[in-house]
């Protein structure tokens, strides 16, 4: 009976500017309705209705690995498990971010901006997260004890602040048509943290040409940045409805495809560390121990640090809204 009571759907002629994306030109849910009305859209067919469900779904199974580890692994009980439960912990709040960004996108130009530069926020934070898992856990012996090692979550975290805060950036300060200078405001700042995140990885491979030491988890890994290449090829291309304008409004969206491409990144990470944790458990007992700060500490740290963010920015653009300035 509710769904059959929401506001239909429009053309991007009914609804404010901001709300517009390239190449699509319908289904836009009508902006100032209850809060009520966008969760029960959910259920509703419009341009933002499979967004919100592909990353639905990666928060369904990131929940799923995480029971998984929990019944193999004391998470909290066993300190060489911390890097693994903040890894967890970022993925969670990536999907639960996104979601929650497009679900409620288009309820005002306001909640708009906001809702998406908590979206960025969760970025950088799974970027963190990712940092603190693969120079945890996917190092190689000559990495252990290295100033790499040493300093890898701080200069992680500090790149992801950079990451909520260039995407931020890149979403308030260009009006339409957007420049190339905004796509180079996101993407520089997500490489920049997912080259660091990769080091491990990258000096693992540059062993094996070296001297042929492979184990299993390297095919996942090769796997996980093979995900994330196409991901950025769809985040960046518009394609297929560049082509084909408004043909892709519901189902087939780049976006939609770059979602799944992240749900894929992040299945073939856990699968690395999965396997990662069954290299480096005889070892265990002769590292050293993570430590609550570069672990989960540093988790609630890039939390507050990428909330001040996001609050700064939302007070940057409320005040113009309020002065009746459009902010793009």
């Amino acid at each position: 009976m509710m769904l059959s009571s929401l506001a239909p759907t429009t053309t991007k002629k009914g609804v404010p500017l901001v709300f517009h994306e390239p190449h699509v030109e319908t289904g836009f849910r009508t902006p100032h309705q209850p809060w009520s009305y966008y969760v029960y859209s959910l259920f509703q067919k419009h341009n933002e209705c499979m967004n919100c469900w592909t990353h639905l779904v990666g928060l369904c199974l990131a929940l799923s690995r995480a029971v998984d580890f929990a019944h193999n692994h004391r998470m909290l009980g066993d300190p060489h498990m911390w890097p693994l439960t903040a890894g967890l912990i970022t993925m969670v709040l990536m999907y639960l971010c996104s979601t929650t960004a497009h679900c409620f996108s288009n309820r005002s130009e306001l909640v708009h901006y906001t809702a998406f530069m908590i979206d960025y926020a969760g970025i950088g934070l799974f970027g963190v997260g990712s940092v603190i898992l693969h120079h945890h856990y996917c190092h190689d012996d000559a990495w252990v004890n290295s100033w790499l090692q040493t300093n890898a979550v701080l200069v992680g975290m500090i790149l992801g602040v950079i990451v909520c805060f260039c995407c931020s950036v890149s979403k308030v300060i260009y009006k339409r048509p957007y420049p190339i200078a905004r796509k180079i405001w996101q993407v520089s700042s997500v490489v920049a943290i997912y080259t660091w995140l990769s080091l491990p990885i990258l000096l693992r491979l540059y062993q094996y040409a070296a001297i042929g030491v492979w184990h299993s988890s390297l095919d996942h890994h090769i796997q996980q940045m093979i995900w994330f290449a196409v991901a950025g090829f769809f985040f960046g291309s518009d394609i297929p409805q560049r082509f084909f304008p408004g043909k892709f409004d519901f189902v087939g969206h780049s976006h939609q495809i770059f979602h799944l491409c992240i749900i894929m990144v992040t299945e073939k990470q856990l699968d690395g560390i999965t396997h990662e944790l069954e290299r480096l458990s005889p070892k265990f007992a002769n590292m050293a121990l993570p430590t609550f700060w570069n672990s989960i500490g540093a988790v609630f740290l890039v939390i507050m640090f990428n909330g001040i963010v996001v609050y700064l920015f939302h007070l940057y653009v409320k005040e113009k809204l309020v002065k009746g300035e459009k902010v793009e």
